[in-house]
């Protein structure tokens, strides 16, 4: 017998609820607490493989409790609260929309022409073709404000947005600050491994804007053979170069601006919808994520598109919740622009499109509203991506050809043998990528550890279910899908030959999806202890989150500028581990040779089995000489150089020379160089400049 067709047992539970009106929402703050604490155990126990189905069980249980305890969280409407039955009709609105299509029927022209202008001059770095499309982007946004203006606002009337007060404005600048000072503190030095890719990208930059031929190539092209980047971002590196001048923190510097300044748009759109509490716990893990400040750090292009997608969601969200154009432009332009950076966000397109398919499906009725929005986003797209349109359409192979050569499953199932075969292919690597999260480390031998702390992975999980649970909200369907789009095609669809996954460096874009689930738990907790619990209790919940996510900070901080290390035993590949082996070497001998200066020449003594990289080393220390001595026995006398020590550098299988050199150049001194974990490198003996003066023949 249904509650209602009991009425003792219907008076029985109003009496209760009168008496304790807190009783029931407190349940699902104890609740989302027991949900908590089952993916924490779940998530350690995915460590143990014989008990990882039992583990799994455990977050699928901790995800429907989760959900049972908050289910009925408040979330911003992402349609307007009424709707508006017709335009304003006065002389200065209707100039206004004609002043907007004046505008728009001239942006259109000038980017057609910038596109022509392109053809023509293909080698202009920047040239008319920029301009042109530079003023179509003025104007497209400027007809998008004026289209906006004249809008009905009864026709954009959504619920009003959270008014700003001076100590919200204090956190998130706060916040902001904190993941720049994070980013960009000591780049040089931390993370002490250099990638190659990053020294490269800067070599690419190097040659094309600054000492190669003149003119330097079109931004609206792309660089680096067999890689193909567009230039832009290149032409960003080499800008950096002229300010700071050539060296490694310098080539790291527009990677980490870009993700200290993803957290604002981030902030803005888990604020919009789930409110102050979720955005400033979500914007604050973002600022202090090891993994985020890690590929923040690094001097590659991959950290750019999360930033672009928060953009182009944000203005998205907030264009469904007022309805209007210069919004759902901006995330055109945001989605067009993106095109110019990394690989990654051109699964960008494909998420918009199903996006608008979703709407028009599960929200006809209030999608058909739109109709005249999604045209502004596909102009705003079309606009943002500009002549680099027609350099890809020009060049077929470019824009997906290095995904395809790299996708591990290329065909839709048209059998049942043929849906074997695809599950025996891409169940291992979905899995490797899950177990990533919080489990195993990263093979992508540019990160050396799990996505996400084990606390945090327990957070997403709860976070993931309460978005499954509302996917119909179209914000949750919105991350759900560009995660999931991430994660299977950037994941698991794209892999390198002869590697191993997880490769977090291909999951860059779907970075803010896993702090905005994180923030969604965090502030579906929160919201059930403020919305009844007695103020003492709203307290202590408030202090448990602030506790929490200091606890959170300096767990991510401390790990990663004083514990994380690029161990090459974390590599399960072979052929990677012998490539991060080799990398450190040369890493930690360019380290080594900066910390001397450019007063000194380094000599490497014997046969030395790694090759040395030169070109790490200028970006470490400009100026110093480098010089082989593989016969020892017959090549030991060098020419003096006024001003300049010496420094030998004894590899293994070389020591036998140590006694050999210390006759030959007295008085020296003796050092070993070891790795940032103690591990022994090489040996080294120095001979300090004066010394050299003093006595410039050796004995």
């Amino acid at each position: 017998m249904s509650d209602i067709a009991d009425p003792e047992k219907h008076s029985f539970d109003a009496s209760v609820t009168r008496r304790w009106p807190w009783l029931w929402p407190a349940l699902g703050v104890c609740l989302g607490a027991i949900a908590f604490a089952v993916s924490l155990v779940g998530t350690e126990l995915l460590r143990l493989e014989s008990l990882r189905v039992f583990a799994v069980l455990l977050l699928v249980g901790a995800g429907m409790l989760a959900v049972l305890a908050w289910s009925d969280s408040q979330w911003s409407p992402a349609f307007p609260a009424a709707r508006g039955t017709g335009s304003a009709t006065s002389n200065f609105s209707i100039w206004r929309r004609r002043s907007s299509l004046t505008l728009l029927a001239g942006a259109v022209p000038l980017l057609a022409l910038s596109h022509v202008t392109f053809l023509t001059t293909p080698r202009a770095t920047f040239g008319a073709a920029g301009w042109l499309w530079v003023a179509a982007i003025a104007l497209v946004m400027a007809a998008a404000a004026l289209q906006s203006s004249a809008e009905s606002p009864r026709n954009g009337g959504a619920t009003g947005p959270l008014a700003w007060s001076w100590w919200e404005v204090t956190i998130v600048a706060s916040i902001a600050v904190v993941a720049l000072v994070l980013r960009v503190s000591n780049l040089r030095d931390v993370p002490f491994n250099i990638y190659p890719d990053e020294v490269m990208t800067g070599l690419v930059a190097e040659r094309a804007y600054l000492s190669g031929p003149s003119p330097a190539p079109s931004v609206f092209s792309t660089l680096w053979s067999d890689i193909d980047l567009p230039a832009l971002w290149f032409a960003i590196v080499a800008e950096a170069f002229k300010l700071g001048g050539i060296g490694l923190a310098t080539v790291r510097l527009p990677a980490a601006l870009f993700g200290a300044a993803t957290v604002l748009p981030f902030y803005g759109l888990v604020r919009g919808i789930w409110g102050r509490v979720a955005a400033i716990a979500g914007a604050s893990i973002m600022a202090f994520s090891a993994t985020n400040v890690h590929y923040s750090r690094m001097a590659l292009s991959n950290i750019t598109t999360p930033f672009f997608w928060v953009v182009c969601f944000y203005f998205l969200i907030r264009g469904l919740r007022n309805r209007r154009s210069a919004d759902w432009t901006l995330a055109g332009l945001a989605a067009g622009i993106s095109e110019h950076f990394y690989y990654g966000t051109r699964l960008l397109p494909f998420i918009l499109m199903t996006f608008v398919v979703y709407l028009s499906i599960v929200h006809w009725s209030e999608a058909k509203q739109y109709i005249t929005q999604v045209g502004w986003l596909v102009v705003g797209y079309l606009i943002g991506f500009g002549p680099l349109l027609t350099y890809f359409v020009t060049h077929p192979g470019f824009y997906y050809g290095r995904g395809a050569g790299l996708i591990t499953w290329n065909r839709i199932p048209a059998t049942w043998h043929d849906l074997q075969q695809m599950w025996t292919t891409l169940w291992p690597i979905l899995s490797e990528n899950l177990l990533g999260i919080s489990t195993h480390s990263a093979q992508d031998i540019m990160y050396y550890a799990p996505l996400l702390l084990r606390a945090e992975a327990a957070l997403l999980v709860l976070g993931v279910a309460l978005l499954a649970w509302r996917w119909r909200h179209p914000a949750a369907f919105l991350l759900l899908l560009s995660g999931v789009a991430v994660l299977f095609v950037g994941g698991t669809l794209v892999l390198y030959p002869n590697s191993s996954p997880p490769m977090l460096a291909h999951w860059t874009p779907a970075f803010p999806t896993f702090y905005a689930a994180i923030a969604v738990s965090i502030g579906a907790w929160v919201g059930s202890a403020e919305a009844w619990l007695p103020g003492r209790w709203r307290c202590i919940t408030t202090a448990v989150v602030i506790a929490g996510l200091i606890t959170l900070a300096y767990a991510n901080v401390h790990f990663y500028f004083y514990r994380y290390y690029a161990n090459p035993e974390s590599l399960t590949n072979e052929r990677y581990k012998f490539a991060q082996r080799l990398y450190e070497v040369q890493t930690t001998q360019s380290r080594y040779m900066a910390s001397l200066g450019p007063a000194y020449r380094v000599v490497a003594v014997g046969q030395s089995p790694y090759p040395y990289d030169a070109e790490i080393t200028r970006y470490l220390v400009q100026g110093q000489e480098y010089i082989t001595i593989r016969d020892p026995t017959g090549q030991l006398s060098l020419d003096h150089v006024a001003g300049k020590g010496l420094a030998f550098l004894f590899f293994p299988g070389n020591e036998q020379y140590r006694e050999l050199i210390r006759e030959h150049y007295p008085p020296g001194k003796e050092g070993e160089v070891r790795n940032p974990v103690g591990g022994h490198v090489f040996y080294t003996y120095v001979v300090e400049p004066e010394i050299i003066r003093s006595d410039s023949q050796p004995r």
